[in-house]
């Protein structure tokens, strides 16, 4: 595991609890966040500091990258107000206002075309299209602050949560909600579409009362496919790898779990004495390939780069690695003792029977 402290070469390193809103950029080679000297933007492969947003910590309530990684937006609870930023050169493009209450969620859509921001019972759906951003729509149906935003890789569709557990998906092309998917019994901390658009994962909770859950949704439907119990406190993170093969989770029990999303099966734990975890990100390797690396960022500013080898990634028992253990395991297995079923004892059943026959080959 490679570990990288966000304000190594600063004069005031980072403390811990003293950074606010982290965000990986949407290939997961940058990281923003807000600290008591500004928005940091670094490096996520080398930790190293690329630019300083000359905003403090205090004021910062939510932060987003666009999908070329380019610019980057914040708001505060200061003024009601977006700002963009050049990430590369720190340079300040410009600020707008439409909302009343203070910002507390931003996305840009997967296209590039629109940012939404979430405030007190509204989403806010902002044209980039032109010079200076114009609000396009005002999406209402929350009772209270809009804290989640994510848009579908299409951007077609946008997930809002609230702090009364419940998901909104909007048709953007209507403006007009979708679906309400009665997802938890508490505050949402966390929210993803799978890259391929089929699925969107929900997970956390605030009430040390709730459940820390994370839930499987179909998006076309609605309904809820999996449902996932094993973090202990909030659950703050969750990534999909590109192939949306495999989920990722995190949250205040300061462990990473890995999912097959399709089953519901745990595919492997990273565990460690470390500080909660609040953003996570898979990155692509030189040949552009993102399963080899998981990037996570927690809440004493470290960036930490955890290799995703097939002996933390694999199911035990799952030994053809498909995510599922199942008849074709024991195939697999009987194969390689020669046989061509894995009905060994001839019974016309493969159940417990076959397993122990494997098992007196092995001499277990």
């Amino acid at each position: 595991m490679t570990l990288w402290h966000l304000s190594e070469d600063r004069e005031s390193p980072l403390e811990t609890a003293a950074i606010n809103t982290p965000v990986f950029s949407p290939d997961g080679t940058r990281l923003a966040v807000a600290t008591a000297n500004g928005i940091a933007v670094s490096d996520t492969y080398t930790g190293k500091e690329l630019a300083m947003l000359p905003i403090l910590m205090d004021t910062v309530t939510a932060l987003t990258f666009s999908p070329d990684n380019q610019t980057l937006a914040s708001a505060g609870a200061d003024a009601a107000a977006i700002h963009l930023w050049n990430v590369y050169t720190g340079e300040h493009r410009t600020d707008f206002t439409g909302h009343t209450y203070p910002i507390v969620s931003l996305a840009f859509s997967p296209d590039g075309k629109t940012l939404a921001s979430g405030s007190f019972r509204e989403i806010c759906l902002w044209d980039l299209r032109t010079e200076l951003p114009v609000r396009a729509a005002v999406l209402q149906g929350h009772r209270d602050m809009v804290t989640t935003l994510t848009f579908s890789p299409d951007s077609k569709i946008l997930a809002s949560t609230s702090f009364y557990g419940t998901i909104l998906l909007w048709d953007l092309q209507t403006e007009q909600r979708r679906h309400t998917l009665h997802a938890h019994t508490d505050s949402i901390t966390a929210l993803a579409f799978s890259p391929d658009g089929q699925t969107l994962a929900s997970g956390g909770y605030w009430s040390v009362d709730a459940e820390s859950t994370i839930h499987i949704w179909h998006i076309r439907t609605g309904k809820r496919l999996a449902t996932f119990e094993t973090h202990t406190e909030p659950v703050f993170a969750l990534a999909f790898s590109p192939d949306s093969r495999t989920l990722a989770s995190a949250g205040w029990d300061n462990a990473i779990h890995l999912w097959y999303p399709q089953t519901g099966q745990l595919r492997g734990t990273f565990k460690g004495d470390t500080p909660p975890v609040l953003a996570l990100a898979f990155l692509p390797d030189a040949s552009g390939t993102y399963r080899k690396t998981l990037a996570s960022t927690n809440l004493d500013g470290t960036i930490q780069l955890r290799p995703l080898i097939a002996s933390v990634m694999q199911v035990p028992s799952d030994v053809n690695v498909d995510g599922v253990v199942n008849i074709l395991d024991l195939t697999f297995i009987a194969s390689r003792f020669g046989e061509s079923s894995p009905d060994l004892n001839g019974d016309g059943i493969v159940n417990v029977l076959d397993l122990t026959l494997v098992a007196q080959h092995m001499g277990k």
